[in-house]
């Protein structure tokens, strides 16, 4: 297998075991890494990596496998990392629609807008939507949704969402404080979890006084059905964390 990062390291040598450290059993818990804009990588209880819209390899956790699934929202250059894409082993699902079953996921994409105006079409969308089923959750990451709100075509196929990962500022998707565009899709969801990709200091202040709040000083944390909160809470991760926990006084995620 050709080699394309070198690996970090992250809570104690292995991101796995953040299962066993926060007493989520291994077998019902998905961990996530968050790299900055809309990067994640997802481990299912399998080991399965899912990396989404990757533009740096700085945060990731390993060189990925036959085994691994890429996915990419959009090519834009905060997104997407063409010698990553390039080189990626695994399966993938690069700016398109489609439905990848694997034994321990399933993984569907639909097509979306990256700006209000723009056209909502399965092939040369400006935005896709990931729908990921795993460990009894459904996590969703938007990308860089931008459109005014879901088509009930798009809500049929989004359903309950457990975890979503979404912006909240983006001037390349007319959102901000002011409009209140990224809050408004979220309304019409209902996520349990929200982790922010793009946002900025305004929004976060807007989701703080909206949500229940929390964070972690770690970009790895683990998540699973039974820990979820009951109501729509906000998670922060990323460089900023802290500052926002002081600010806000949000819980430390467990």
């Amino acid at each position: 297998m050709r080699t394309i990062l070198r690996p970090i390291v992250l809570c104690a040598t292995a991101v796995l075991l953040l299962a066993s450290c926060s007493g989520s059993s291994p077998t019902s818990s998905v961990t996530l890494i968050y790299g900055e804009a809309a990067q994640v990588e997802l481990i299912t209880p399998e080991g399965r990596h899912i990396y989404i819209d990757i533009h740096s390899n700085i945060y990731l956790t390993q060189d990925p496998g036959e085994d691994d699934v890429l996915l990419i929202t959009h090519l834009h250059q905060d997104h997407y990392y063409p010698s990553f894409v390039n080189a990626f082993p695994g399966q993938t699902l690069i700016a398109e629609t489609g439905t990848l079953g694997l034994p321990d996921v399933t993984i569907t994409a639909i097509a979306s807008a990256h700006n209000t105006n723009d056209p909502i079409q399965d092939e040369g969308a400006t935005n896709y939507i990931f729908i990921i089923e795993t460990a009894g959750l459904r996590i969703v990451h938007f990308g860089d949704l931008g459109q005014e709100a879901f088509t009930a075509q798009q809500l049929a196929a989004i359903g309950a969402v457990d975890v979503a990962i979404t912006q909240f500022s983006n001037s390349y998707s007319s959102m901000d404080a002011s409009n209140l565009k990224g809050f408004h899709l979220m309304e019409q969801v209902q996520p349990l979890l929200i982790i922010p990709t793009h946002s900025d200091s305004d929004t976060i202040a807007i989701g703080a006084e909206r949500w229940s709040g929390y964070y972690s000083e770690t970009r790895a944390i683990v998540i699973s059905a039974n820990r979820l909160p009951r109501d729509t809470s906000l998670l922060i991760l990323g460089n900023l964390a802290s500052s926002y926990a002081a600010l806000y006084e949000l819980e430390v995620w467990r």
